[in-house]
């Protein structure tokens, strides 16, 4: 495997561990070093005390702790919360207010990429330029389902950032490839007592057909199994070209390793994470793929460890083979 692309973990895949109190934000950071990872991305409003407004001390004790256990800091992970007032959405001075605040934070934790999400405007996104580079920070935004580089929006996107000097860049999101129903969310489905094992199978076997939502009207579906057959597409119906990764790539200051259950077997039924690790690959990317666990929405069942663990060995052995 290429020891410029490194394999970390985002802290956001243990949040079960971290909300049912068994492991605080120190032991969580170990424990990603012991699953065999060398750097971390933390989501700043799920773990930091006081967010938006995070005393010194949290930020100094985080740096500790990545110092402690030798972990690169990959990303700090920032949230334009939209809906924070009840009346009406942040307006263009708050949403730029939160950023720069985010940015000072993550240079006083020891990180240099802040992750924003797409809430940011173009505009707003552009004029953040002066202030990263002010700070020695990059800035990227996280593209996720259900988005592609080939909307509009994000051909503006990529237009800024080309003409950022670097400073301003993209997090691609392995979501947006995703091309099948994955294992714990078909399994939640077939368990629902609302719904009839059946008609799961029939939703999905339109779907391997490659047959369009409108084709699972005539199956007479409830309203729990529609909602599934509805969440099966919507997720899955029209999945980014593998290739579109490496126009975002010559951009990427991380790529989230976005993944939500691997067998024994170490292989990824829902997104093809072996094409794209070949493109990682090829491209020459220098940088991290942090790992980032999703399964726990869909089921408290699986060790968040153990993915996390498989995940690593995976993309190990799809670079080392490509």
């Amino acid at each position: 495997m290429s020891q410029k692309i490194k394999i970390g973990a985002c802290l956001y895949s243990y949040a079960k561990l971290f909300f049912t109190k068994e492991k605080n934000m120190d032991a969580l950071i170990k424990e990603a070093k012991d699953n065999g990872f060398t750097g971390v991305t933390v989501v700043a409003s799920q773990f930091a005390r006081g967010y938006p407004d995070i005393p010194d001390e949290w930020l100094s004790a985080l740096r500790d702790s990545m110092k402690k256990y030798e972990m690169d800091p990959v990303s700090w992970e920032a949230y334009i919360d939209m809906g924070m007032r009840h009346d009406r959405d942040l307006n263009r001075e708050e949403i730029i207010e939160f950023t720069r605040n985010d940015i000072v934070y993550a240079k006083k934790a020891g990180f240099s990429c802040v992750k924003t999400q797409q809430s940011i405007s173009p505009e707003i996104f552009a004029k953040m330029q002066p202030f990263c580079k002010k700070m020695g920070v990059k800035l990227a935004i996280e593209i996720h389902f259900p988005h592609n580089i080939h909307l509009p929006l994000w051909q503006n996107y990529l237009e800024i950032m080309k003409s950022s000097e670097g400073w301003l860049g993209i997090v691609p999101d392995m979501s947006i490839f995703q091309r099948y129903p994955h294992p714990l969310h078909i399994e939640q489905a077939v368990n629902d007592k609302e719904c009839r094992r059946e008609k799961i199978e029939q939703i999905l076997a339109r779907w391997d057909l490659k047959l369009k939502m409108d084709t699972v009207k005539d199956l007479e579906l409830n309203e729990r199994e529609n909602m599934y057959a509805e969440e099966f597409y919507e997720k899955n119906g029209c999945p980014s070209d593998p290739e579109d990764l490496l126009k975002m790539l010559p951009y990427a200051h991380m790529i989230h390793g976005k993944f939500y259950y691997l067998g024994e077997d170490k292989k990824d039924s829902c997104i093809p994470q072996d094409v794209l690790m070949k493109y990682i690959k090829e491209s020459g990317y220098e940088g991290y793929i942090a790992a980032e666990y999703e399964g726990h929405h869909f089921s408290i069942k699986e060790d968040e460890r153990v993915q996390m663990t498989r995940y690593r060995e995976m993309v190990q052995g799809l670079l080392e083979e490509s």
